[in-house]
């Protein structure tokens, strides 16, 4: 569809052909800003004007933080589609300040820096001594977190190493009920985090020039609810006008549920806060400290990671895109992507989950917690589910109802949807390409994640764990100054997927197709990525087998919200570092014979 706005008064031509609905208003300059005579080289002319720049102290890359894309989503434009930026910045912008995250929602991968609701800032990346004529590519980040955390000032996300031979771009975006809210009744129609990356990249197009950046071969790609946005934008009718491809990770290919199914929820929430769902004033004014509690008071799901297929009787939570008629007229998984995609998952996608959910409860997970957990995500069709991954087919790993979620967690929610996103991108002829992420990595990447060998082997390749390598942050982990770096061999797998991502921005494609073979449906041709890239088979076997029908069967029954896949409402029960010392202390004692049985838990996956 086409967007109509306030028209740009510089001739801004793709600003009036595709803008998001906004009253541009005037609002005073909230940038820093720095006198021009403190002014070093390091600067891009965009059409705002001027910003100073920083560089990468390691890499030989600029940086440019913190440029406002959009309006701060303030008073009236709280629950509001984001307002063009047109103001000339006041004097030369500071690009050398951090970028804010937007308030956070939830318990799980929240940004631990500085928030504010004035969040709509991009940050660039760009080698040393490009200008307007380099013609680079572009890949533009779209961070996950359940739609309910997260941030680009994160520094997994750093792009002074990746930024060697591309420009890289990452967005802001609102999350949690700032992003996402919907009550039709209220004139709420949610989507607004869809629409604020919509107009970044938008910006993007007007822009990235100045940085060296050629418009016309960006690359979208995200992880997780960055993979799940990202999707939504690809299938897009305007998406081509957008960006060159798409890279999916772990969350494309999802189903999306519909405004009218979400409604409830969110009129729980709105409820949480005191506020009559008839009183969009109220909702506005609160701060965003009763926003949080209201989140966290809402229902939670069972198992983090694990949404339930069948809402528990209605109860389905969750932030995120919905198909409002409008915006996204019909569900992506349907629609399929219009740009050439990648999409792929890691081997062990839920072992973080399972591992924060269960902590030292882990290694005794019965048939009790697995019906609990079976009953909850498939309803009537738990049964169905348990005769095909019962706990005596993972009886030799040792750990049977540890790996049978953790098999059921990883296929459902990660594996198959990526394989229905490649069916759709066959249905439009729009060539696509898999992946599957096989290393378990030497190193923590998160701070979150505790330093502990016994902890990273029994993660394996478990979701975010690609995130590193793709942005070839490959020392000083976890970032940003940790002591550990990764192996020879896992520099060059770094350095490898992240000129992959590159490759498929300038080209639209990730390689040569004896490296990297376009994926069909009759042999599921893609790369496996172990201790390099293996061109093979990526098995989805069991999507078609078995995983296909469930989805059928549940979108028969109940028209599901399945695309959640982080928690949503209380923490977890346990933590990663409560389970440590207990793996700590089973990696000391461990007979031959339980190595074996390791190994074999290893195989199994």
């Amino acid at each position: 569809m086409i967007w109509r706005t306030a028209p740009a008064t510089t001739g801004r031509g793709l600003l009036s052909l595709m803008s998001l609905p906004s009253l541009l208003r005037p609002t005073e300059a909230t940038e820093a800003v720095i006198a021009p005579a403190t002014l070093p080289s390091i600067h891009a002319e965009t059409l705002n004007g001027t910003i100073q720049g920083g560089r990468c102290s390691r890499t030989d890359v600029d940086y440019f933080f913190s440029i406002p894309y959009a309006e701060p989503p303030l008073g009236e434009l709280r629950f509001s589609p984001p307002s063009s930026h047109f103001e000339a910045y006041n004097g030369t912008l500071d690009g050398t300040v951090a970028t804010p995250a937007c308030p956070q929602f939830g318990s799980s991968f929240v940004e631990s820096g500085p928030q504010d609701e004035n969040c709509l800032f991009v940050n660039v990346w760009r080698p040393v001594g490009v200008d307007s004529s380099s013609g680079l590519p572009v890949k533009v980040w779209i961070f996950g977190g359940s739609n309910e955390a997260g941030g680009i000032s994160n520094p997994t996300y750093d792009g002074c190493y990746s930024a060697t031979d591309s420009v890289v771009v990452s967005i802001n975006y609102r999350v949690g009920p700032l992003g996402f809210l919907a009550i039709p009744g209220l004139g709420l129609n949610g989507n607004y985090g869809i629409m604020d990356q919509l107009l970044a990249l938008l910006w993007i197009q007007e822009n990235v020039a100045a940085f060296g950046g050629d418009p016309n071969k960006v690359l979208l790609f995200g992880q997780s609810a960055g993979a799940a946005n990202a999707f939504a934008i690809a299938t897009m009718a305007n998406a081509p006008k957008l960006m060159k491809a798409a890279a999916l990770e772990s969350g494309g290919g999802r189903d999306y549920p519909t405004i009218t199914q979400a409604e409830p929820w969110h009129r729980t929430f709105a409820e949480q806060l005191n506020c009559s769902t008839l009183d969009i004033t109220c909702l506005r004014s609160a701060s965003i400290s009763s926003l949080q509690t209201a989140h966290l008071d809402m229902p939670s799901v069972s198992v983090p990671g694990a949404s339930s297929l069948l809402e528990h009787n209605g109860a389905g939570p969750g932030w995120g895109a919905l198909i409002d008629g409008h915006l996204i007229p019909e569900n992506p998984r349907t629609a399929g992507v219009r740009v050439p995609s990648i999409f792929g998952s890691t081997t062990r996608e839920g072992s973080l989950f399972l591992l924060s959910k269960y902590g030292l409860e882990f290694a005794s997970l019965g048939q009790s917690t697995y019906n609990d957990f079976l009953e909850f995500n498939f309803g009537p069709l738990a049964s169905f589910v348990n005769q095909t991954y019962s706990l005596s087919k993972f009886a030799r790993t040792g750990l049977p109802g540890y790996t049978a979620m953790l098999h059921v967690l990883t296929e459902y929610a990660y594996r198959c949807p990526a394989y229905m996103g490649l069916k759709g991108a066959a249905k439009n002829g729009v060539p696509a390409w898999t992946y599957s992420f096989g290393h378990t990595p030497s190193c923590s990447w998160f701070d979150t994640i505790p330093k502990s060998p016994a902890l990273l082997r029994m993660l394996g390749p478990t979701h975010t764990s690609e995130i590193p390598f793709l942005f070839n942050l490959t020392t000083r982990l976890a970032p940003p100054d940790g002591d550990c770096s990764f192996t020879a061999g896992e520099k060059e797998l770094a350095a490898t997927m992240s000129r992959a991502w590159t490759h498929m921005a300038s080209t639209g494609t990730p390689g040569d197709d004896s490296l990297w073979p376009q994926w069909d449906a009759t042999s599921n041709p893609g790369v496996n990525m172990n201790d390099g890239l293996e061109v093979g088979t990526v098995d989805y076997s069991m999507c078609s087998a078995f995983w296909d029908g469930v989805m059928d069967e549940v979108a028969r029954i109940s028209q599901p919200r399945t695309m959640l896949v982080m928690q949503s409402g209380k923490a977890p029960e346990a933590d990663v570092p409560a389970a440590l010392s207990q793996l700590e202390n089973m990696e000391s004692h461990r007979a031959k014979d339980q190595d074996d049985h390791a190994h074999t838990f290893e195989s199994e996956l």
